[in-house]
């Protein structure tokens, strides 16, 4: 209870802090709302029996009673409806910005290789306008309960028995809550089928799988799979939906008997005399009223357990992301500089849901200064690597060590402050060209000699030069007077942005060239070495990582990775005195350009 508690509000927050005023004049509206039914049947009943007594002050009353509640309906509907939208478009970029926050702030990739989690992150993004809809619903409901207790108090005047037509409402609510648990069950159920649903649909309408599509003939076998995976999707949603369905007419039958009770009631207290022709009239206007209210409070009710539902799964989301974001027991800041290095002790890593050993028991020292390169063919852990580094994962066993210090010490958001680097999968910013780049330090985005710098350095400055605006050119061709960039434009623009930052403990370059030329990658694995051993003094480690062997010969350490284990290391010299598999690869890639 306490859980459902928090979420509600939780999630009614975002729509005032989003939209206060709005939020506030949208439930004050609906209650108007709700009290304007009861009002028009009230003095429609008292109007009646006016003129059957010939009372004009009376009639004239009860009159002006429609007049003015007609008047409140008018008036309140308008400003219900500007605050309804107001209030929803301002809550969705809220909680939109809120998710995003939260999603991008989890410091661990590791969630991002679990199913269960993409299950439950798939669900929240395809749901999540039911997060800003929670003001709408609670508005709804209260608009219901005050609609419902002023109709009931009005109907048990009449006769106590009447009553009973209230009592009704509770049934249709309990229906809709079963209702909606089968229709939140079926969700449940389908997450992973749902995943590869949009999976297939992205392949088959994005530019970037356009050309394997076209090549290949695919969109044949991709629409085949799609209505596959769809009917699957469908048909359990849709079942839950027809026994939804089901209990729901069961009600609708349930509430038209009691309606038809209440009416034939009152008109048998008319003919025995015991109710005048007014109370018949209002009666009638009531039983109207209380269908539309339980109408009413059926859909809202069904439509706040729906968010609350996804309320929940927001909560789950906000409490994952505190626990990944939760502070060493004993922090301690990252050194100024390196003087020692950095040192992996018996790492161990698989990842998450799978036995296979990725990294298996690897110790490894990296001296500060050093210009190391990570080498091993495809599936040898060297991303893996990678990533424990820069703290996306931790180890199942073993330690890492930065200058003697337990990586696990160093606040997540200090340590990564004082990484850098460039990876194969990088993220092609479609922003003007200076925030492309200067999004690796914001401060430094207005400093034309800051990032022409880092363009000198990663080859790329006449990527820049050769644009409209230079580094005030919209990339992406999505924009209008936006220019688009081939592959290997793209990936200089990427690794210019990883070398912004110019004081790193840690500088990364995973693949970062795999667009580029093996000429163009040596060329600038030369300049990184070079501008490492410039700045040696900083104590800077520049991990290289790279399939071609030949394009690595510069640098102090070569470390061959085979099967998540280090089986030979050394500098190129050594390494090639000592023929192992180094030796046999770069001989073998190194003849394919003689």
């Amino acid at each position: 209870m306490r859980d459902t508690w928090k979420a509600f509000l939780t999630t009614i927050s975002f729509g005032f802090r989003a939209a206060r005023w709005h939020a506030v004049f949208q439930i004050l509206t609906e209650i108007a709302l709700a009290l304007t039914g009861p009002l028009i049947a009230y003095s429609a009943g008292n109007l009646v029996d006016a003129a059957a007594d010939s009372d004009l002050e009376r009639a004239l009353t009860a009159g002006f009673g429609i007049a003015a509640a007609t008047g409140l309906l008018i008036v309140a509907q308008y400003y219900n409806a500007h605050c309804v939208f107001a209030v929803l478009e301002r809550t969705q970029a809220l909680s939109d910005r809120t998710l995003m926050r939260l999603l991008g702030g989890i410091g661990s990739l590791a969630p991002h290789e679990h199913p269960k989690y993409l299950d439950q992150i798939q669900l929240l993004r395809e749901e999540r306008e039911s997060l800003a809809e929670m003001t709408n619903a609670t508005a709804g409901l209260v608009s219901a309960v005050v609609g419902f207790g002023t109709t009931a108090l009005l109907l048990a005047d009449v006769h106590p028995a009447l009553i009973s037509l209230a009592l009704l409402a509770f049934i249709s609510l309990w229906i809709t809550s079963r209702a909606n648990d089968l229709a939140v069950d079926a969700q449940e159920d389908t997450g992973e089928p749902e995943r590869l649903r949009r999976h297939l649909f992205d392949i088959g309408t994005t530019a970037g799988a356009g050309k394997e599509l076209r090549i290949f003939g695919l969109t044949r076998e991709l629409v085949r799979r799609h209505h596959q995976v769809s009917d699957e999707v469908l048909d359990t949603r849709n079942r839950a939906a027809w026994r939804g369905a089901a209990l729901k007419s069961v009600d609708a039958v349930i509430n038209a008997a009691g309606f038809f009770g209440a009416i034939a009631l009152v008109v048998w207290l008319a003919v025995e005399g015991r109710a005048t022709p007014g109370d018949v009239v209002m009666v009638v206007g009531l039983t109207i009223e209380m269908a539309a209210v339980v109408a009413t409070s059926v859909g809202y009710s069904g439509d706040f357990l729906w968010c609350l539902k996804q309320a929940k799964r927001y909560l789950w989301l906000e409490r994952f992301a505190a626990e990944a974001a939760q502070e060493p027991d004993e922090p301690v800041a990252p050194p100024a500089t390196l003087t020692h290095g950095i040192d992996l002790v018996d790492v161990t890593y698989r990842y998450p849901g799978s036995e296979r050993t990725v990294l298996d028991g690897v110790s490894l020292h990296l001296p500060a200064g050093a210009v190391v390169a990570l080498v091993g063919e495809n599936g040898a852990g060297k991303s893996t690597l990678v990533k424990l580094l820069c703290d996306f994962y931790e180890p199942d066993d073993g330690r890492i060590q930065v200058d003697g210090v337990d990586l696990r010490r160093f606040p997540v958001p200090d340590w990564r402050s004082r990484l850098t680097g460039a990876f194969q999968d990088f993220v092609e910013l479609r922003l003007p060209a200076r925030e492309a780049i200067g999004v690796a330090d914001t401060s430094r985005i207005d400093d034309d000699v800051a990032l022409r710098g880092a363009l000198r350095r990663a080859g790329a400055v006449s990527v820049v030069d050769g644009l409209p605006h230079g580094l005030d050119t919209r990339l992406g061709r999505e924009w209008d007077g936006g220019v688009e960039l081939s592959g290997g434009q793209w990936q200089k623009l990427a690794l210019a942005r990883g070398l912004l930052r110019t004081d790193p403990l840690l500088a990364v370059f995973d693949e970062p060239t795999a667009a580029l030329d093996p000429q163009t990658e040596h060329a600038l694995f030369e300049r990184f070495a070079a501008a490492a051993r410039e700045g040696k003094s900083r104590g800077t480690v520049t991990l290289l990582v790279s399939h071609r062997f030949s394009t690595v010969r510069m640098a102090d350490l070569i470390v061959v990775l085979d099967g998540g284990r280090i089986r030979e290391m050394g500098s190129h010299e050594h390494l090639m005195a000592h023929p192992d598999l180094y030796a046999e690869l770069y001989d073998l890639q190194s003849s394919a350009y003689r």
